[in-house]
């Protein structure tokens, strides 16, 4: 008997390892994920911290941090000026009392009801540059060409 008692204990002592070490992993995991999320506090709190301070310094910002206040300026313009190609490409204009986008076509503001200019369509595009107008040349031909399409074609190909 000597055998299967020497087996008893390897196994009874393998099964304590393995138990200790899986609980040593579960606590690993839940640390791991207590310290992301303690980072990911930390980071948006540096980014709050940032930003108020570039809205309260921005006029005013110290020589060591005029680098950053650039690149955020540059940022900003750029992405006002992608989303502004954006919503012309949708037919949207901005409105003039509180810079809410609205359709083209809408003579009062859904946001603040000011009354706006109607603008026709394709008016903003043209201020786009030369790719707008080629996509706004392309838009008539490929109508003509949905039109010119059978209506019975997609019922057979079924």
């Amino acid at each position: 008997m000597g055998f299967f008692d020497t087996l008893g204990e390897t196994i009874t002592s393998t099964g304590k390892v393995v138990g200790s070490k899986t609980k040593e992993a579960a606590e690993t995991a839940k640390l791991n994920l207590q310290i992301a999320q303690e980072e990911a506090r930390l980071k948006k709190a540096y980014e709050a911290l940032g930003e108020a301070y570039f809205k309260n310094h921005e006029d005013d910002m110290p020589e060591q941090y005029a680098v950053y206040a650039v690149d955020i300026r540059e940022s900003a313009a750029r992405l006002d000026s992608l989303t502004k190609d954006k919503q012309i490409l949708k037919n949207q204009k901005r409105c003039g009392s509180c810079g809410a986008w609205m359709p083209n076509e809408d003579r009062f503001c859904g946001k603040c009801g000011a009354e706006n200019e109607i603008l026709a369509k394709g008016t903003e595009a043209k201020e786009a540059g030369p790719e707008a107008e080629a996509a706004e040349q392309a838009e008539p031909e490929a109508e003509a060409a949905e039109q010119a399409e059978p209506a019975g074609d997609e019922e057979e190909a079924e």
